[in-house]
């Protein structure tokens, strides 16, 4: 994914693959405790997520959730160039 993708990092496939791996909403803590990334590296990554639309964030809580789109890419049903062009 980082090599196609403009501003993606090494570690965001595998943060946003948690991020897939269950319904509802993930905290930094939660991410952190099932990846290898710092809570701080991931509270970093995720807003990054959002501004591109593979996920967003409640409205009251630190928490984030995969999109629709963000799960397309996940299963491969989106293409990585479609990244490129998002907001961020």
């Amino acid at each position: 994914m980082y090599r196609e993708v403009t501003w993606a990092v090494p570690a965001d496939p595998y943060i946003l693959e948690e991020l897939g791996e269950y319904d509802g909403w993930h905290t930094a803590k939660n991410l952190e405790i099932n990846t290898d990334f710092s809570r701080q590296w991931i509270s970093q990554r995720c807003p990054v997520f959002v501004d591109h639309e593979l996920a967003e964030r409640h409205e009251e809580e630190p928490a984030y959730r995969l999109t629709e789109f963000g799960e397309q890419i996940l299963n491969g049903e989106a293409e990585y160039d479609e990244l490129n062009d998002t907001e961020g």
